[in-house]
């Protein structure tokens, strides 16, 4: 089997299709954005990179291992040119991830500013006031602004743990779930019976990825 003998215009659905007939697993597309589809494309690619140094070419084409990270490589590939919309609504997500986080920011350097006010200006203006004006307005100044600047700094502080929760749940980060602890038997999506291919795990596997995977078993098993 030669990737050359695919339909150039095979969609990516057709090719994991193919994938399942041919090696009995399939890319979980539903679960894949854009980011990590580039990433596990160029991992893949590394990882045929290193069989290519280790065996050959031509020996290389004999081993089943090989020819699936070809089809999964390429699986990516297809889903990744037909979803050129999602990398641009990607990007558009992102930057409005780092505007929310910006704001955050923002409202930090406030919580700063106004507790540089606390502990350094007001000190120092009371002082001035005490030697120009009199003890007395000293005092009841630094009375009232102390528990204005305190008001304030309480305020800020309570607006920025908001603005922070807010821009955290914008970008997805307080509901990933954890990864599931019997993902590992996915190292071999080649055996067994056929399945999905756990996008979350599959970066792991291939990076697991030696040149002697797959063996030297001879190319051309059985359609399942």
């Amino acid at each position: 089997m030669n990737l050359n003998d695919i339909n150039p215009i095979t969609s990516s659905q057709r090719m994991n299709n193919f994938m399942e007939t041919r090696f009995g697993f399939k890319l979980d597309f539903s679960r894949l954005s854009y980011k990590k589809a580039d990433q596990l494309h160029r991992l893949v690619g590394e990882n045929i990179d290193r069989i290519r140094r280790s065996y050959g070419i031509h020996t290389a084409e004999k081993n089943p291992k090989y020819m699936e990270l070809l089809m999964v490589r390429e699986g990516l590939g297809r889903w990744m040119r037909e979803n050129q919309n999602l990398m641009e609504s990607e990007m558009g997500r992102s930057e409005a991830i780092l505007a929310a986080k910006d704001m955050v920011d923002s409202i930090q350097d406030m919580v700063e500013k106004v507790n540089r006010m606390q502990v350094e200006q007001l000190p120092a203006l009371i002082d001035t006031i005490r030697d120009q004006i009199g003890m007395s307005e000293a005092d009841n100044f630094k009375s009232a602004m102390t528990q204005l600047l305190t008001d304030v700094s309480t305020a800020l502080g309570q607006a920025r743990e908001t603005a922070d929760s807010n821009a955290r749940s914008l970008a997805g980060e307080e509901t990933m779930a954890a990864p599931d602890a019997g993902a590992g038997d996915l190292a071999a999506p080649s055996m067994g019976e056929p399945s999905d291919l756990d996008i979350d795990t599959v970066d792991d596997d291939f990076a697991a990825t030696d040149a002697e995977a797959g063996g030297t078993e001879p190319l051309g098993r059985e359609k399942r």
